[in-house]
């Protein structure tokens, strides 16, 4: 048999390429410590929030998503004031709704009044429980331990310390915390007290926002930017009017388009699914749908709208809440401005 003996350059050529690959670390669900056992997050589980890396850093798990009002950074924060460690070594994992608790709509000021008293006791949770760990292993009572950058010291004794990392680093707490309510209105570890806003020392200063740098060099990721495995592409067919519905879809129309795979029907929702975006825009600007006549006559002019605004009747009426009387307190003002 004779052998030939070939350099790397000389195989690269006759071959045309040669791909390696291989996984030098574990897989990211195996990895963080927010996996629960019955593989959905559960916010009566510290795991569901706060997860520390061997590496050091502290991964933050949030349903909310940024949206340029820099709640990624706001959030960082909170958590690293409760925890003691630096805001730059906490990572956010925001809005995977396969890991994070869902936290309602991200929404104006509302991630910072509803969602960081939920990531502020959640910290303050971790920090007890890492708090316990580390006055079993440093022979110490808890209210004896110091914390100063994810690292535990024994008060007077610098030299006895260990750090979050040595404590848990990529393992899980298997701790149990009060969850009370859901979404926007819930109430987590009520039975612990997070940190005196006199101490913050990360809380309400300027730093800079973990965001901008990718959206500046145009590394950030936007909802458009997205790509996952099977996905497919979809387009929402409206109709003409208002207070109308399908009577009539003919799917023949669309079925011809490269890529083009159904129309979803819901009620008066109409929409098409497609392999590309290009056959979805097709196939819904394609779709031949007969609609029926609208239930109530659409305004076709300034004055009709007025009309139609002054003496439709509302589908809720909202009323405001009522506190004391007005009426009478201004009548017995001493002064009124």
């Amino acid at each position: 048999m004779k052998t030939m003996e070939l350099s790397r350059r000389q195989f690269l050529k006759g071959t045309g390429a040669l791909i390696v690959s291989f996984n030098l670390f574990p897989t990211a669900s195996g990895l963080f410590a927010q996996a629960t056992r019955s593989g959905e997050p559960d916010p009566t589980q510290l795991d569901s929030w706060i997860a520390v890396r061997q590496d050091g850093t502290v991964t933050v798990f949030t349903s909310k998503v940024e949206l340029g009002t820099g709640i990624e950074t706001a959030l960082a924060q909170i958590a690293a004031e409760e925890l003691d460690v630096s805001w730059r070594k906490i990572k956010v994992d925001m809005g995977d709704t396969e890991k994070t608790i869902d936290q309602a709509t991200t929404s104006g000021s509302r991630t910072i009044e509803r969602a960081g008293p939920q990531i502020r006791q959640a910290a303050a949770a971790a920090r007890k429980e890492l708090l316990r760990l580390a006055s079993e292993k440093l022979g110490a009572p808890a209210e004896k331990l110091t914390v100063r950058d994810g690292v535990v010291s024994v008060a007077g004794n610098p030299s006895k310390r260990i750090s979050y990392t040595q404590l848990i680093g990529g393992k899980r707490f298997n701790v149990t915390i009060q969850a009370e309510g859901k979404a926007g209105e819930l109430k987590l570890a009520q039975d612990v007290k997070p940190k005196d806003p006199k101490e913050y020392t990360t809380v309400g200063k300027p730093v800079p926002r973990f965001d901008l740098p990718p959206k500046v060099t145009g590394e950030a990721v936007y909802v458009q930017d997205v790509r996952i495995a099977g996905m497919l592409h979809g387009r929402v067919v409206r109709p003409p009017t208002i207070n109308t519905e399908p009577t009539n879809i003919d799917e023949g129309s669309v079925k011809n388009i490269p890529g083009f795979l159904k129309v979803v029907r819901q009620g008066s929702f109409v929409g098409v699914v497609a392999k590309t975006e290009w056959a979805a825009m097709r196939a819904a600007q394609a779709l031949k749908i007969t609609w029926a006549k609208p239930t109530t006559k659409i305004p076709t002019n300034t004055e009709e709208l007025y009309d139609y605004l002054k003496n439709t009747k509302s589908f809720t009426t909202l009323k405001g809440a009522e506190r004391g009387n007005p009426a009478t307190a201004l009548t017995q003002a001493t002064e009124t401005i």
